[in-house]
């Protein structure tokens, strides 16, 4: 029996074609101290997946302490070293080549604590969060600096969870216990 192709199949398969990001060709964006370009917004993947180039300069303190609940994150260092925090956990520290996951629910965030400027290329499934960036860009406005109290406004928007001093205290003794 030869296998046939339905016409659901078909008929959507003519509203795709195959994604192409060219970085060199893709302007960086600021958010303050930070930079970013957007490789994929989600558009090629009915937002399954969005993929972002990010800068972080040296001496950087990076995101606050965060959770997805709706997400998963990849990334890839191409670039320097990032630092990758988890409260009660040991810092993890990656360079070029190293590939860092980090799932729902973990708490966690990044820094460049480091003499060198860092990159990576952030994963995110599903990519809705990618809006989470041009909302921060425009919270940020002409300011310089990306604050703890911007990223955490912006944070709360996008099915992500803030976490306060008191919350990451919790966690560290939660780790700190096991």
């Amino acid at each position: 029996m030869e296998a046939v192709v339905d016409k659901g199949t078909m008929d959507f398969s003519q509203t795709l074609s195959i994604g192409h990001a060219s970085p060199s060709k893709l302007p960086w964006r600021r958010l303050g101290q930070y930079k970013y370009r957007i490789l994929e917004d989600g558009s090629q993947t009915q937002y399954r997946l969005c993929v972002i180039e990010s800068s972080l300069p040296p001496h950087s303190s990076g995101p606050i302490f965060h959770f997805h609940e709706m997400h998963d994150e990849g990334f890839y260092i191409t670039k320097g070293q990032v630092r990758f925090h988890s409260p009660g956990r040991a810092p993890l520290d990656a360079g070029p080549g190293d590939l860092v996951t980090v799932p729902i629910r973990l708490p966690h965030k990044f820094s460049n604590p480091f003499d060198a400027e860092a990159v990576f290329i952030n994963t995110i499934t599903p990519g809705f969060f990618v809006r989470y960036f041009a909302y921060l860009e425009e919270l940020i406005g002409a300011g310089t600096t990306l604050t703890p109290e911007v990223n955490y406004a912006a944070l709360k928007r996008f099915a992500t969870v803030p976490l306060t001093a008191g919350m990451v205290q919790q966690f560290e003794e939660l780790y700190a216990a096991t």
